[in-house]
Protein backbone atom coordinates (compact mmCIF):
# COMPACT_ATOMS: atom_id res chain seq x y z
CA UNK A 1 0.00 0.00 0.00
CA UNK A 2 1.22 3.41 -0.42
CA UNK A 3 1.34 6.47 1.86
CA UNK A 4 -2.19 7.90 2.89
CA UNK A 5 -4.04 4.85 1.84
CA UNK A 6 -6.70 3.77 4.59
CA UNK A 7 -5.84 0.75 6.74
CA UNK A 8 -9.17 -1.13 8.13
CA UNK A 9 -9.32 -3.04 11.41
CA UNK A 10 -11.44 -6.11 11.48
CA UNK A 11 -12.11 -7.55 15.01
CA UNK A 12 -13.64 -11.47 14.84
CA UNK A 13 -14.27 -12.56 18.80
CA UNK A 14 -16.04 -15.61 18.62
CA UNK A 15 -16.35 -18.61 20.68
CA UNK A 16 -13.08 -20.22 19.97
CA UNK A 17 -10.18 -17.62 18.98
CA UNK A 18 -10.49 -13.73 19.15
CA UNK A 19 -8.60 -12.82 15.17
CA UNK A 20 -8.17 -9.40 14.66
CA UNK A 21 -6.86 -8.53 10.58
CA UNK A 22 -5.71 -5.49 9.57
CA UNK A 23 -6.62 -4.71 5.73
CA UNK A 24 -6.10 -2.02 3.18
CA UNK A 25 -8.63 -0.60 1.35
CA UNK A 26 -8.38 -3.73 -1.28
CA UNK A 27 -9.19 -5.96 1.25
CA UNK A 28 -5.20 -7.45 1.27
CA UNK A 29 -3.79 -8.74 4.53
CA UNK A 30 -1.30 -6.00 5.92
CA UNK A 31 -1.16 -7.66 9.49
CA UNK A 32 -3.38 -10.49 11.79
CA UNK A 33 -3.40 -11.73 15.18
CA UNK A 34 -5.22 -14.14 16.67
CA UNK A 35 -5.75 -15.61 20.71
CA UNK A 36 -7.80 -18.31 22.10
CA UNK A 37 -11.01 -16.69 23.41
CA UNK A 38 -10.84 -16.62 27.33
CA UNK A 39 -12.69 -19.38 29.13
CA UNK A 40 -14.48 -19.23 32.60
CA UNK A 41 -14.97 -22.15 34.87
CA UNK A 42 -17.85 -22.89 35.35
CA UNK A 43 -20.82 -25.87 36.03
CA UNK A 44 -21.59 -28.21 33.76
CA UNK A 45 -24.80 -26.57 31.98
CA UNK A 46 -22.91 -23.24 32.35
CA UNK A 47 -21.18 -21.35 29.54
CA UNK A 48 -19.84 -17.65 30.69
CA UNK A 49 -17.47 -15.50 29.50
CA UNK A 50 -15.79 -12.29 31.90
CA UNK A 51 -16.30 -9.13 30.00
CA UNK A 52 -13.16 -7.78 31.56
CA UNK A 53 -10.98 -10.90 30.35
CA UNK A 54 -12.35 -10.41 26.82
CA UNK A 55 -11.53 -7.07 26.44
CA UNK A 56 -8.36 -7.80 27.70
CA UNK A 57 -7.22 -10.54 24.76
CA UNK A 58 -8.76 -8.28 22.11
CA UNK A 59 -6.90 -5.23 23.19
CA UNK A 60 -3.26 -6.85 23.62
CA UNK A 61 -4.74 -8.53 20.06
CA UNK A 62 -5.15 -5.28 18.33
CA UNK A 63 -2.23 -3.24 19.99
CA UNK A 64 0.00 -6.42 18.52
CA UNK A 65 -1.53 -6.16 15.12
CA UNK A 66 -0.95 -2.21 15.37
CA UNK A 67 2.29 -2.66 16.10
CA UNK A 68 2.91 -5.17 13.17
CA UNK A 69 2.02 -2.28 10.75
CA UNK A 70 4.19 -0.92 8.53
CA UNK A 71 2.37 2.38 8.15
CA UNK A 72 1.81 4.49 11.06
CA UNK A 73 -1.59 3.90 13.49
CA UNK A 74 -3.11 7.28 11.97
CA UNK A 75 -3.62 5.53 9.14
CA UNK A 76 -6.22 3.70 10.32
CA UNK A 77 -9.12 4.74 8.73
CA UNK A 78 -11.88 2.53 10.82
CA UNK A 79 -12.27 -0.30 13.26
CA UNK A 80 -15.74 -3.27 12.88
CA UNK A 81 -15.86 -5.69 15.22
CA UNK A 82 -17.89 -9.25 14.73
CA UNK A 83 -18.90 -11.63 17.64
CA UNK A 84 -20.65 -14.63 18.14
CA UNK A 85 -24.67 -14.22 18.17
CA UNK A 86 -26.91 -15.15 21.15
CA UNK A 87 -26.69 -15.82 24.90
CA UNK A 88 -26.85 -12.93 26.91
CA UNK A 89 -24.53 -9.81 27.67
CA UNK A 90 -25.91 -6.80 30.44
CA UNK A 91 -24.87 -4.09 31.79
CA UNK A 92 -25.82 -2.49 35.05
CA UNK A 93 -26.91 1.43 34.99
CA UNK A 94 -23.06 2.35 35.93
CA UNK A 95 -21.78 0.23 33.26
CA UNK A 96 -20.72 -2.66 35.28
CA UNK A 97 -21.04 -6.44 33.82
CA UNK A 98 -23.99 -8.00 34.94
CA UNK A 99 -24.12 -11.24 32.78
CA UNK A 100 -21.90 -12.68 30.29
CA UNK A 101 -23.64 -16.21 28.95
CA UNK A 102 -22.41 -17.73 25.73
CA UNK A 103 -24.69 -18.96 23.47
CA UNK A 104 -23.03 -22.71 24.36
CA UNK A 105 -24.87 -22.30 27.63
CA UNK A 106 -27.50 -25.11 28.35
CA UNK A 107 -29.03 -23.90 31.80
CA UNK A 108 -32.20 -22.64 29.53
CA UNK A 109 -33.38 -25.06 27.22
CA UNK A 110 -36.49 -26.21 28.11
CA UNK A 111 -37.29 -23.42 30.04
CA UNK A 112 -40.38 -22.26 27.64
CA UNK A 113 -41.94 -25.70 27.45
CA UNK A 114 -41.54 -26.07 31.08
CA UNK A 115 -42.46 -22.94 32.15
CA UNK A 116 -44.44 -20.93 29.51
CA UNK A 117 -45.40 -24.10 27.26
CA UNK A 118 -48.92 -21.79 26.84
CA UNK A 119 -46.81 -19.03 25.41
CA UNK A 120 -43.73 -20.79 23.59
CA UNK A 121 -46.14 -21.06 20.15
CA UNK A 122 -47.63 -17.68 20.32
CA UNK A 123 -43.79 -16.15 20.51
CA UNK A 124 -42.40 -18.32 18.05
CA UNK A 125 -45.38 -16.99 15.90
CA UNK A 126 -44.47 -13.59 16.24
CA UNK A 127 -40.45 -13.46 16.48
CA UNK A 128 -40.62 -16.01 12.83
CA UNK A 129 -38.44 -18.28 14.86
CA UNK A 130 -38.22 -20.86 17.93
CA UNK A 131 -36.70 -19.72 21.34
CA UNK A 132 -33.75 -22.87 22.04
CA UNK A 133 -32.75 -22.32 25.10
CA UNK A 134 -29.15 -20.47 24.96
CA UNK A 135 -30.99 -17.46 22.86
CA UNK A 136 -31.18 -14.07 24.58
CA UNK A 137 -35.19 -14.54 25.56
CA UNK A 138 -34.78 -17.84 27.12
CA UNK A 139 -32.34 -16.74 29.00
CA UNK A 140 -34.05 -13.72 30.33
CA UNK A 141 -37.13 -15.82 31.39
CA UNK A 142 -34.39 -18.49 33.11
CA UNK A 143 -32.82 -15.32 34.95
CA UNK A 144 -36.46 -13.62 35.82
CA UNK A 145 -36.94 -17.21 37.47
CA UNK A 146 -34.07 -18.45 39.15
CA UNK A 147 -31.66 -15.76 39.60
CA UNK A 148 -33.87 -12.31 39.76
CA UNK A 149 -31.11 -10.85 41.65
CA UNK A 150 -29.02 -10.51 38.53
CA UNK A 151 -32.04 -10.08 36.80
CA UNK A 152 -33.29 -7.00 38.49
CA UNK A 153 -29.63 -5.47 37.85
CA UNK A 154 -29.93 -5.48 34.26
CA UNK A 155 -29.83 -1.99 32.86
CA UNK A 156 -28.68 -2.56 28.86
CA UNK A 157 -28.70 -6.17 27.20
CA UNK A 158 -25.87 -6.37 24.75
CA UNK A 159 -24.62 -9.33 22.62
CA UNK A 160 -20.81 -10.15 22.92
CA UNK A 161 -19.46 -7.72 19.85
CA UNK A 162 -21.55 -5.04 21.85
CA UNK A 163 -19.38 -5.34 24.49
CA UNK A 164 -16.60 -4.85 22.83
CA UNK A 165 -18.05 -2.10 21.08
CA UNK A 166 -18.85 -0.52 24.47
CA UNK A 167 -15.10 -0.80 25.59
CA UNK A 168 -14.00 0.77 22.26
CA UNK A 169 -16.48 3.60 22.71
CA UNK A 170 -17.83 3.99 25.67
CA UNK A 171 -21.62 3.70 23.43
CA UNK A 172 -24.10 1.29 24.37
CA UNK A 173 -25.58 0.40 20.84
CA UNK A 174 -26.58 -3.31 19.24
CA UNK A 175 -27.12 -3.86 15.32
CA UNK A 176 -30.13 -5.32 13.17
CA UNK A 177 -28.23 -8.58 13.00
CA UNK A 178 -28.44 -9.19 16.68
CA UNK A 179 -31.31 -6.71 17.54
CA UNK A 180 -33.47 -8.66 15.27
CA UNK A 181 -33.80 -11.50 17.71
CA UNK A 182 -35.91 -9.18 19.34
CA UNK A 183 -38.00 -8.05 16.17
CA UNK A 184 -41.73 -8.98 15.56
CA UNK A 185 -43.80 -9.27 12.62
CA UNK A 186 -43.26 -5.51 11.77
CA UNK A 187 -39.30 -5.56 12.08
CA UNK A 188 -38.78 -4.13 15.32
CA UNK A 189 -38.51 -4.46 19.10
CA UNK A 190 -41.98 -6.56 19.66
CA UNK A 191 -42.92 -5.51 23.24
CA UNK A 192 -45.96 -8.00 23.08
CA UNK A 193 -43.40 -10.98 23.26
CA UNK A 194 -41.78 -9.60 26.43
CA UNK A 195 -45.34 -9.72 27.83
CA UNK A 196 -45.95 -12.45 26.99
CA UNK A 197 -42.61 -14.38 28.29
CA UNK A 198 -43.80 -12.57 31.88
CA UNK A 199 -40.52 -10.56 31.23
CA UNK A 200 -42.23 -7.16 30.60
CA UNK A 201 -39.07 -4.73 32.66
CA UNK A 202 -36.45 -6.58 30.37
CA UNK A 203 -38.04 -4.72 27.23
CA UNK A 204 -36.97 -1.69 29.18
CA UNK A 205 -33.09 -2.63 29.07
CA UNK A 206 -33.06 -3.63 24.95
CA UNK A 207 -30.05 -1.14 23.57
CA UNK A 208 -30.53 1.44 20.43
CA UNK A 209 -29.78 -0.47 17.32
CA UNK A 210 -27.79 1.32 14.32
CA UNK A 211 -26.85 -0.25 11.08
CA UNK A 212 -24.07 -2.20 11.02
CA UNK A 213 -22.42 -0.29 8.68
CA UNK A 214 -22.52 3.09 10.70
CA UNK A 215 -20.26 4.19 13.39
CA UNK A 216 -21.94 3.50 16.99
CA UNK A 217 -18.81 5.98 18.43
CA UNK A 218 -15.50 6.81 18.09
CA UNK A 219 -12.27 5.42 19.75
CA UNK A 220 -12.36 7.02 23.62
CA UNK A 221 -8.82 8.15 25.12
CA UNK A 222 -8.63 5.11 27.30
CA UNK A 223 -9.29 2.43 24.61
CA UNK A 224 -6.54 3.90 22.80
CA UNK A 225 -4.15 3.97 25.25
CA UNK A 226 -5.15 -0.15 25.85
CA UNK A 227 -5.13 -1.14 21.83
CA UNK A 228 -3.08 1.39 20.18
CA UNK A 229 -5.79 2.49 18.11
CA UNK A 230 -5.75 6.41 17.60
CA UNK A 231 -8.46 8.04 19.43
CA UNK A 232 -11.21 9.26 17.82
CA UNK A 233 -11.29 6.32 15.19
CA UNK A 234 -15.06 5.72 13.50
CA UNK A 235 -16.49 2.21 15.43
CA UNK A 236 -18.71 0.41 12.89
CA UNK A 237 -21.61 -1.05 14.90
CA UNK A 238 -20.52 -4.41 13.29
CA UNK A 239 -22.16 -7.72 12.82
CA UNK A 240 -23.00 -11.35 14.23
CA UNK A 241 -20.43 -13.53 13.22
CA UNK A 242 -22.24 -15.44 10.87
CA UNK A 243 -23.24 -12.29 8.85
CA UNK A 244 -19.37 -10.99 8.85
CA UNK A 245 -18.55 -13.78 7.56
CA UNK A 246 -21.59 -13.89 4.92
CA UNK A 247 -20.52 -10.42 3.90
CA UNK A 248 -16.67 -11.27 3.86
CA UNK A 249 -17.41 -13.95 1.76
CA UNK A 250 -18.88 -11.18 -0.72
CA UNK A 251 -22.81 -12.32 0.32
CA UNK A 252 -24.90 -9.22 -0.58
CA UNK A 253 -28.00 -10.32 -2.61
CA UNK A 254 -30.79 -12.81 -2.23
CA UNK A 255 -29.79 -15.85 -3.83
CA UNK A 256 -26.33 -15.78 -2.36
CA UNK A 257 -25.46 -18.93 -0.10
CA UNK A 258 -22.60 -19.70 2.05
CA UNK A 259 -21.33 -22.87 3.64
CA UNK A 260 -18.78 -22.27 6.51
CA UNK A 261 -17.06 -25.18 6.97
CA UNK A 262 -15.47 -24.88 10.39
CA UNK A 263 -15.51 -27.01 13.68
CA UNK A 264 -18.90 -26.34 13.63
CA UNK A 265 -20.81 -25.76 9.90
CA UNK A 266 -23.11 -22.97 9.49
CA UNK A 267 -25.37 -22.52 5.83
CA UNK A 268 -26.29 -19.28 5.37
CA UNK A 269 -28.82 -17.60 2.60
CA UNK A 270 -29.76 -13.97 1.57
CA UNK A 271 -33.02 -13.50 1.23
CA UNK A 272 -35.56 -10.45 0.22
CA UNK A 273 -37.96 -11.05 3.49
CA UNK A 274 -37.48 -14.12 5.67
CA UNK A 275 -41.04 -14.75 3.89
CA UNK A 276 -39.41 -16.35 0.91
CA UNK A 277 -37.26 -19.42 3.10
CA UNK A 278 -37.77 -21.47 6.18
CA UNK A 279 -35.76 -22.91 8.89
CA UNK A 280 -32.70 -21.98 10.74
CA UNK A 281 -33.09 -18.65 12.16
CA UNK A 282 -34.31 -15.33 10.07
CA UNK A 283 -31.79 -12.31 10.79
CA UNK A 284 -31.88 -8.69 9.19
CA UNK A 285 -28.86 -8.29 6.97
CA UNK A 286 -27.95 -5.30 4.85
CA UNK A 287 -31.38 -4.19 3.42
CA UNK A 288 -32.95 -7.45 3.34
CA UNK A 289 -32.02 -10.59 5.64
CA UNK A 290 -30.74 -14.29 6.32
CA UNK A 291 -31.35 -17.21 7.37
CA UNK A 292 -29.02 -19.66 8.97
CA UNK A 293 -28.42 -22.86 10.37
CA UNK A 294 -25.73 -24.87 12.36
CA UNK A 295 -24.35 -28.09 11.80
CA UNK A 296 -23.12 -28.37 15.63
CA UNK A 297 -20.00 -30.77 14.14
CA UNK A 298 -18.61 -29.69 10.83
CA UNK A 299 -14.81 -30.41 10.31
CA UNK A 300 -14.64 -31.92 13.78
CA UNK A 301 -16.25 -35.04 12.58
CA UNK A 302 -13.03 -35.58 10.30
CA UNK A 303 -11.07 -34.71 13.28
CA UNK A 304 -12.48 -37.05 15.35
CA UNK A 305 -12.79 -39.94 13.47
CA UNK A 306 -8.23 -39.20 11.75
CA UNK A 307 -7.53 -38.35 16.10
CA UNK A 308 -9.42 -41.80 17.04
CA UNK A 309 -8.64 -44.39 14.24
CA UNK A 310 -6.46 -42.56 11.76
CA UNK A 311 -3.11 -43.98 13.22
CA UNK A 312 -1.58 -45.10 9.76
CA UNK A 313 -2.51 -41.45 8.19
CA UNK A 314 -0.42 -39.74 10.61
CA UNK A 315 2.47 -42.08 10.13
CA UNK A 316 2.79 -41.57 6.90
CA UNK A 317 2.16 -37.73 7.20
CA UNK A 318 4.91 -37.44 9.56
CA UNK A 319 7.12 -39.58 7.21
CA UNK A 320 6.76 -37.31 4.66
CA UNK A 321 7.27 -34.43 6.50
CA UNK A 322 3.55 -33.49 5.02
CA UNK A 323 0.40 -32.01 6.88
CA UNK A 324 -2.29 -34.96 7.91
CA UNK A 325 -5.02 -33.15 5.85
CA UNK A 326 -2.46 -34.05 2.43
CA UNK A 327 -2.66 -37.91 3.31
CA UNK A 328 -6.40 -37.38 4.01
CA UNK A 329 -6.79 -35.54 0.99
CA UNK A 330 -5.60 -38.12 -1.07
CA UNK A 331 -7.11 -41.07 0.96
CA UNK A 332 -10.68 -39.94 -0.07
CA UNK A 333 -9.67 -39.29 -3.67
CA UNK A 334 -9.18 -42.38 -4.55
CA UNK A 335 -12.46 -43.71 -3.00
CA UNK A 336 -15.39 -43.20 -5.59
CA UNK A 337 -18.36 -41.13 -5.03
CA UNK A 338 -20.88 -42.70 -2.76
CA UNK A 339 -18.09 -44.43 -0.30
CA UNK A 340 -18.74 -47.77 -1.66
CA UNK A 341 -22.60 -47.64 -0.08
CA UNK A 342 -21.44 -45.80 3.22
CA UNK A 343 -23.72 -43.53 4.58
CA UNK A 344 -22.27 -41.40 7.98
CA UNK A 345 -24.49 -38.79 10.05
CA UNK A 346 -22.08 -36.00 11.56
CA UNK A 347 -24.14 -35.67 14.60
CA UNK A 348 -21.50 -36.20 16.93
CA UNK A 349 -22.45 -33.19 18.98
CA UNK A 350 -26.56 -33.60 17.90
CA UNK A 351 -28.33 -31.18 15.81
CA UNK A 352 -30.15 -27.90 16.12
CA UNK A 353 -32.79 -29.99 14.84
CA UNK A 354 -33.05 -32.43 17.16
CA UNK A 355 -30.70 -32.55 20.48
CA UNK A 356 -30.89 -36.31 20.80
CA UNK A 357 -29.50 -37.28 17.31
CA UNK A 358 -26.15 -38.39 17.21
CA UNK A 359 -23.59 -39.63 15.02
CA UNK A 360 -23.56 -42.98 13.41
CA UNK A 361 -22.22 -44.96 10.32
CA UNK A 362 -25.17 -46.67 8.24
CA UNK A 363 -24.22 -49.39 5.52
CA UNK A 364 -21.76 -51.05 7.33
CA UNK A 365 -20.12 -54.48 5.55
CA UNK A 366 -17.04 -56.33 6.27
CA UNK A 367 -15.92 -55.37 3.25
CA UNK A 368 -15.41 -51.86 3.91
CA UNK A 369 -12.32 -50.01 4.65
CA UNK A 370 -11.14 -47.03 6.62
CA UNK A 371 -10.76 -44.89 3.62
CA UNK A 372 -14.31 -45.38 2.86
CA UNK A 373 -15.61 -44.51 5.96
CA UNK A 374 -13.33 -41.33 6.13
CA UNK A 375 -14.80 -40.40 2.38
CA UNK A 376 -18.42 -40.54 3.72
CA UNK A 377 -17.74 -38.57 6.91
CA UNK A 378 -16.76 -35.90 4.33
CA UNK A 379 -20.06 -36.72 2.11
CA UNK A 380 -22.26 -36.75 5.77
CA UNK A 381 -20.87 -33.19 5.89
CA UNK A 382 -21.34 -31.57 2.80
CA UNK A 383 -25.15 -33.48 2.96
CA UNK A 384 -25.92 -31.96 5.96
CA UNK A 385 -25.13 -28.82 4.97
CA UNK A 386 -26.12 -28.13 1.31
CA UNK A 387 -29.76 -30.08 2.77
CA UNK A 388 -29.71 -27.17 4.99
CA UNK A 389 -29.58 -24.43 2.56
CA UNK A 390 -32.20 -26.37 0.42
CA UNK A 391 -34.53 -25.62 3.17
CA UNK A 392 -33.18 -22.19 4.67
CA UNK A 393 -33.30 -20.66 0.52
CA UNK A 394 -34.75 -22.97 -2.15
CA UNK A 395 -33.84 -20.71 -5.32
CA UNK A 396 -29.89 -19.94 -4.69
CA UNK A 397 -27.78 -18.71 -7.79
CA UNK A 398 -24.41 -19.97 -6.32
CA UNK A 399 -22.63 -20.79 -3.11
CA UNK A 400 -19.15 -19.94 -1.46
CA UNK A 401 -17.24 -22.49 0.97
CA UNK A 402 -15.35 -20.77 3.35
CA UNK A 403 -14.11 -22.06 6.98
CA UNK A 404 -10.65 -24.81 7.14
CA UNK A 405 -13.06 -27.02 5.48
CA UNK A 406 -12.59 -24.84 2.59
CA UNK A 407 -8.82 -25.44 2.31
CA UNK A 408 -9.92 -29.36 0.59
CA UNK A 409 -10.00 -29.51 -2.98
CA UNK A 410 -12.35 -32.32 -2.58
CA UNK A 411 -14.14 -31.18 -0.11
CA UNK A 412 -15.26 -28.24 -2.06
CA UNK A 413 -15.92 -30.33 -5.02
CA UNK A 414 -18.48 -32.44 -3.41
CA UNK A 415 -20.10 -29.25 -2.40
CA UNK A 416 -20.43 -28.49 -5.60
CA UNK A 417 -21.57 -31.81 -6.90
CA UNK A 418 -23.85 -32.23 -3.89
CA UNK A 419 -25.60 -29.29 -4.19
CA UNK A 420 -25.77 -29.26 -8.05
CA UNK A 421 -24.62 -25.40 -8.07
CA UNK A 422 -21.30 -23.47 -8.75
CA UNK A 423 -18.99 -23.58 -5.84
CA UNK A 424 -16.81 -20.25 -5.12
CA UNK A 425 -13.78 -20.16 -2.65
CA UNK A 426 -12.66 -16.66 -1.32
CA UNK A 427 -9.33 -15.86 -1.50
CA UNK A 428 -9.88 -14.55 2.11
CA UNK A 429 -9.39 -16.84 5.02
CA UNK A 430 -10.57 -14.60 7.80
CA UNK A 431 -14.00 -14.07 6.14
CA UNK A 432 -15.37 -13.02 9.77
CA UNK A 433 -12.63 -10.29 10.80
CA UNK A 434 -12.84 -8.82 6.56
CA UNK A 435 -16.72 -8.42 7.08
CA UNK A 436 -16.01 -6.47 10.55
CA UNK A 437 -13.77 -4.55 8.78
CA UNK A 438 -15.58 -3.49 5.68
CA UNK A 439 -18.46 -2.43 7.60
CA UNK A 440 -15.83 0.11 9.04
CA UNK A 441 -14.93 1.13 5.55
CA UNK A 442 -18.32 1.92 4.82
CA UNK A 443 -19.13 3.76 8.46
CA UNK A 444 -15.61 6.02 7.59
CA UNK A 445 -16.61 6.84 3.84
CA UNK A 446 -13.89 4.37 2.32
CA UNK A 447 -16.68 2.67 0.54
CA UNK A 448 -20.36 4.39 -0.26
CA UNK A 449 -22.23 1.18 1.11
CA UNK A 450 -21.75 -2.81 1.21
CA UNK A 451 -21.87 -4.12 -2.14
CA UNK A 452 -19.08 -1.84 -3.49
CA UNK A 453 -17.16 -2.63 -0.76
CA UNK A 454 -17.50 -6.35 -1.64
CA UNK A 455 -16.80 -5.92 -5.23
CA UNK A 456 -13.68 -3.92 -4.56
CA UNK A 457 -12.18 -6.05 -2.25
CA UNK A 458 -13.96 -10.25 -2.28
CA UNK A 459 -11.90 -12.54 -4.65
CA UNK A 460 -12.47 -16.19 -5.45
CA UNK A 461 -9.72 -18.07 -4.92
CA UNK A 462 -11.00 -21.65 -6.73
CA UNK A 463 -14.49 -22.53 -8.83
CA UNK A 464 -15.58 -25.71 -8.84
CA UNK A 465 -18.54 -26.58 -10.94
CA UNK A 466 -21.10 -29.63 -10.69
CA UNK A 467 -20.00 -32.51 -12.27
CA UNK A 468 -23.46 -33.96 -13.95
CA UNK A 469 -21.84 -37.95 -13.68
CA UNK A 470 -22.21 -38.28 -10.42
CA UNK A 471 -25.46 -36.79 -9.77
CA UNK A 472 -27.48 -39.71 -9.48
CA UNK A 473 -25.11 -40.94 -7.27
CA UNK A 474 -25.58 -38.49 -5.10
CA UNK A 475 -29.45 -38.03 -5.32
CA UNK A 476 -29.23 -41.43 -4.06
CA UNK A 477 -26.76 -40.87 -1.15
CA UNK A 478 -29.15 -37.82 0.40
CA UNK A 479 -32.13 -40.61 0.35
CA UNK A 480 -30.27 -43.13 2.35
CA UNK A 481 -28.96 -40.08 4.80
CA UNK A 482 -32.51 -38.87 5.16
CA UNK A 483 -33.88 -42.29 5.36
CA UNK A 484 -31.90 -42.96 8.04
CA UNK A 485 -32.47 -39.99 10.10
CA UNK A 486 -36.18 -40.62 10.13
CA UNK A 487 -35.58 -44.23 11.27
CA UNK A 488 -33.39 -42.87 14.19
CA UNK A 489 -35.92 -40.65 15.76
CA UNK A 490 -36.96 -43.30 18.08
CA UNK A 491 -33.76 -45.07 18.56
CA UNK A 492 -32.23 -41.11 19.20
CA UNK A 493 -34.57 -41.20 22.38
CA UNK A 494 -33.40 -44.80 23.41
CA UNK A 495 -30.08 -44.52 23.08
CA UNK A 496 -30.43 -41.08 25.07
CA UNK A 497 -31.27 -42.81 27.78
CA UNK A 498 -28.78 -45.87 27.41
CA UNK A 499 -26.37 -43.44 27.85
CA UNK A 500 -27.62 -41.66 30.92
CA UNK A 501 -28.20 -44.94 32.63
CA UNK A 502 -24.83 -46.06 31.58
CA UNK A 503 -23.38 -42.67 33.04
CA UNK A 504 -24.76 -43.01 36.56
CA UNK A 505 -23.45 -46.36 36.69
CA UNK A 506 -19.64 -45.28 36.78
Amino acid sequence: MTEGDPVLIGVDAGLTNVTVTAFDGTGDDLATASEPTPTVETPPDRDEQDHDRLWETVGETVAAVIEALEVTPSAVAAVGVAGHGHGLYGLDADGTAVCGIKSTDSRAIGVLEEHRSDVADAVADRLGWQPFGADPLSLLVWLAEHDPATYDRLDTVLFAKDVLTHRLTGERSTDPTEGSVFYGPDAEYDREVFELLDIPAAFETLPPVTSSTDACGTVTSEAAARTGLPEGTPVATGFHDVAACALGAGLTAPGDGLAILGTWGQSVAVLDSPADGSGGLPRRYLDGWIRYKGLRAGAACVEWFTENYGADWHREARERDVDPHTVYEETIADVPPGSNGVVFHPFLNGSTDDPTSTGGFFGLRMDHTAAQMLRSIYEGVAVAQTDALSELAPELDSIRLTGGGARSDEWARMFADIADRPVTVPAERETGALGAALCGGVAAGVYPDAERAVARTVEPARRYEPNPDVEATYRTLETAFSQAADGMRAPWETLKSLREMSQHEE
